[in-house]
């Protein structure tokens, strides 16, 4: 019988490739060329992503007084970047695509580094000690490479018929994505009580913080903050939940690193209402 982390993870994969055929739909060679001419953008999400996101979650284990499995699951989620959604979420929020896709890309292998250092730092002792997911998360990193390819080659040569692949791909991520966090609250509801309240409040801090990467100086243009913002917030939960079930008290850690998932998407949810709301007051203007 799969265990409840095990449906999430495989409910990201499958996420993950109708995510990756909707963004191939929408980008060009130009694009792309283009982002790497201006590579900054990239380094500096890379720092909030690697560095700055999992110092905060430890600074706030010592704050909130967390410890413990709890404590190793918020230090796990934070310390493992470029989760399968962030591109969707910054399709929706009209970011930059192109930054999005280069990015996550760029930080789930990053996260191979980053996982390991960063939980050895939290104050629990049953985490697993060795580096683990490098051939999951490359495989992920395929996953990611073929849907974007074939949907931006549909793009170069039949672009109508890229068109209405994209509307189909890009409902049945949506409803994926719904799904998903239905099945974390589904598998998960009886045991998220079991968090103290200081463990939700860590969440939604990070969540907000994650978010405000929104101001990194070095991005240009709302596009890019957007792309920014929502691959940033987005952790990758099945690398998170890889780790995780290494751990002594894997399901415990399991639970923190999916409640952490529900308060992620919640907040991406709200900032793109926001950003929406936004939009639209400036249409009349542009």
């Amino acid at each position: 019988m799969m265990s409840d982390s095990t449906v999430v993870t495989i409910g990201l994969v499958v996420l993950l490739t109708a995510t990756m055929l909707t963004i191939g739909t929408a980008l060009t060679r130009q694009g792309l060329a283009a982002l790497l001419r201006r590579p900054r953008a990239l380094v500096a999400a890379a720092v909030v992503n690697v560095v700055v996101v999992p110092a905060l979650a430890l600074a706030l284990v010592a704050v909130l007084g967390l410890d413990g499995p709890i404590a190793y699951g918020l230090v796990l989620a934070a310390a493992a970047p470029g989760g399968g959604t962030g591109a969707l979420l910054a399709y929706h929020a009209r970011g930059d695509l192109a930054l999005a896709v280069s990015l996550q890309g760029m930080l789930a292998v990053l996260g191979l580094l980053a996982v390991p250092a960063w939980s050895a730092l939290a104050p629990y002792d049953g985490g697993a000690t060795t580096l683990t997911g490098a051939a999951q998360t490359l495989g992920l990193l395929a996953g990611q490479l073929v849907p974007i390819a074939a949907g931006m080659a549909l793009r170069a040569r039949r672009p109508a018929l890229a068109g209405r692949v994209a509307e189909i791909s890009r409902r049945t991520a949506d409803l994926l994505l719904i799904t998903l966090v239905v099945a974390i609250l589904a598998t998960a509801a009886g045991r998220l009580t079991d968090l103290p309240a200081a463990a939700y409040a860590a969440f939604v801090l990070l969540a907000l913080v994650c978010l405000a990467s929104y101001a990194t100086p070095a991005l240009a243009g709302p596009a890019a903050r957007r792309a920014v913002a929502m691959t940033t917030t987005v952790r990758n939960l099945s690398l998170a939940l890889l780790v995780a079930g290494l751990s002594r008290d894997a399901a415990r850690v399991s639970v923190t690193v999916l409640a952490y998932g529900l308060v992620m998407y919640a907040a991406c949810g709200l900032a793109l209402v926001a950003l929406r709301a936004v939009d639209r007051r400036l249409a009349p203007i542009t």
